[in-house]
């Protein structure tokens, strides 16, 4: 067995043996018969993303008996690992469509990946370099520990989805339940009680403690509880906004917010990045979010050590994906491959008019790489990819969207006008403190959390883009304010800045006067 760079939780480097202690279930393998739902719980999370899985999981391990609802057949959520058996070798390799990677600093989720499922890692970038460098202006990182992502024996990616279905097996482990295929409707406050019901297509479930890790259009969904939410939560609640101060970006270059955030892979028989340019790492161009846009209407972004490529030798019978494009932009290439809305998988393979479309595909690589080319001085591949993979995560409707933020400038604040965040969001003195525990606990009365990458609000200058840490934070904060006191294994330095010291603050604030108080912080 190979060994694989592992990271530990402060950043240190060294080489070891791996060891798989909870083997990954990817994509649909989560999978499993659909079961009657119980008729109450105790606990329960609804949402199978990194914040519900967490939350059922922390919950369990106190011994509390809990249940984990999760609407469709995959465990997941924005986090999508995909196997794909491809090429002419018929091997294994593993996609990850939706999140991917993180910063040991980011003790959530690092320290559950790294100190509680013990799971193997290698850096994202192969010189293992510091986070922040992997970030061009304007945007910047918060971390400095190198970025990794869970890899199996062979050192392969292994999908950041190993980590979420480890936690559902532990959750199994202690008698939670886990419940696929159990759609949300509706969520029922009950009078003179903490409790709620929780409302799916054909069942009531009565749960005391709930946690709601949900997209803003699921949320906004649910009219019963909408109905129960104090109107200036329901502002910010359907507050979105994404300001771009005209000083962000370099003069005459752009920034597309778009329809929906997309990642796209390409199978290569001859992985000629590796076997011609000697390209194992790095972007092209230098900040491949910006894509370079191709006279054939395809952009293309490349980052070289993203997609999994499998070589007999450095250099040397190389195969695999390869990264063509991420980023925002508004493009109908790869967006056109999505199913649905409630399916960001989308797949163009070889035969009929998939095979067209993927000649033109090599086209537009080989064009936006051209200088790549000329300084190489080497024959350029012909053979076009045999498979097309995407990620398309919709900004629009329901299902799996994208993040969907309230990213607001100081810049644009006007001298003796409102503040920048109550400009954006239209709710007289909002403040991010206040936000932040309005969205956490909506409800005064009741035991019921939301958690979720979209219920962020921050400055556009200091956004360093969206990271399982944020709702992971979440819920920790609301294992807190019920009354949960910090898990042995979490980092105590993060968890007091990150999760207590924040909480005491908002509640402060709130305590001074503004918005529904929820519990009291024990």
């Amino acid at each position: 067995m190979p060994s694989v760079t592992t990271v530990t939780p402060r950043g240190a480097r060294h080489l070891a043996g791996i060891c798989i202690c909870i083997g990954p279930a990817l994509a649909a393998a989560a999978a499993e018969p659909a079961r009657q739902l119980p008729a109450t719980c105790e606990a329960a999370a609804v949402g199978g993303g990194w914040a519900g899985v967490y939350s059922a999981y922390r919950l369990a391990a106190l011994g509390v008996q809990v249940c984990l609802f999760e609407a469709t057949e995959r465990i997941g959520g924005r986090t999508y690992s995909h196997r794909f058996e491809v090429g002419h070798r018929h091997e294994n390799f593993t996609l990850d469509l939706g999140a991917y990677r993180f910063s040991p600093d980011m003790h959530l989720p690092g320290d559950i990946i790294l100190r509680n499922l013990r799971l193997p890692v290698s850096c994202y970038e192969p010189d293992c370099p510091d986070a922040s460098l992997d970030f061009p202006p304007p945007f910047h990182f918060n971390y400095s520990a190198p970025l990794v992502r869970i890899v199996d024996g062979d050192g392969m990616p292994a999908g950041y989805v190993t980590a979420i279905d480890g936690m559902v097996d532990e959750i199994k482990k202690v008698g939670g339940s886990v419940f696929l295929h159990a759609r949300l409707t509706d969520v029922e406050p009950m009078e003179g009680s903490r409790s709620v019901r929780l409302h799916f297509d054909d069942h009531v479930v009565e749960v005391q403690k709930v946690l709601l890790n949900l997209p803003r259009q699921a949320i906004l969904g649910l009219p019963t509880l909408l109905a129960a939410t104090p109107q200036r939560t329901v502002k910010m609640q359907e507050c979105v906004k994404f300001d771009i101060p005209t000083t962000f970006f370099p003069p005459g270059e752009k920034f597309d917010l778009g329809r929906s955030l997309t990642k796209a892979y390409a199978f290569y028989e001859e992985a000629w990045w590796h076997t011609r340019l000697n390209k194992t790492s790095g972007q092209w161009p230098s900040n491949a979010f910006v894509p370079v846009n191709t006279s054939v209407g395809i952009p293309i972004g490349i980052h070289f050590n993203d997609g999994p490529v499998r070589c007999e030798a450095p250099g040397v019978g190389c195969r695999g994906f390869l990264e063509v494009f991420y980023a925002p932009a508004s493009e109908t290439f790869f967006e056109s491959l999505r199913p649905s809305p409630l399916e960001p998988l989308g797949l163009l393979r070889e035969g009929g008019a998939g095979t067209a479309k993927l000649q033109q595909l090599h086209a537009a690589i080989l064009e936006a790489t051209a200088e790549l080319w000329e300084r190489a001085s080497v024959a350029r591949p012909t053979a076009p990819p045999t498979l097309l993979a995407v990620g398309v995560w919709s900004r629009e409707g329901h299902g799996y969207t994208a993040p969907t933020k309230v990213y607001y400038s100081t810049s644009a604040a006007v001298p003796g006008g409102p503040d920048p965040l109550e400009r954006a969001c239209g709710v007289p003195g909002l403040s991010e403190a206040e936000y932040r525990l309005a969205v956490l606990a909506p409800l005064a009365s009741h035991d019921l959390l939301v958690a979720n990458n979209d219920w962020v609000a921050q400055t556009t200058e200091t956004l360093f883009g969206d990271w399982a840490e944020e709702s992971l934070l979440q819920a920790e904060r609301g294992l807190r304010l019920q009354g949960f006191s910090a898990p042995g294994w979490l980092d105590a330095a993060y968890y007091r800045a990150k999760v207590a010291d924040v909480l005491a603050s908002d509640l402060g604030l709130r305590a001074g006067g503004r918005g529904p108080v929820t519990q009291v912080l024990v």
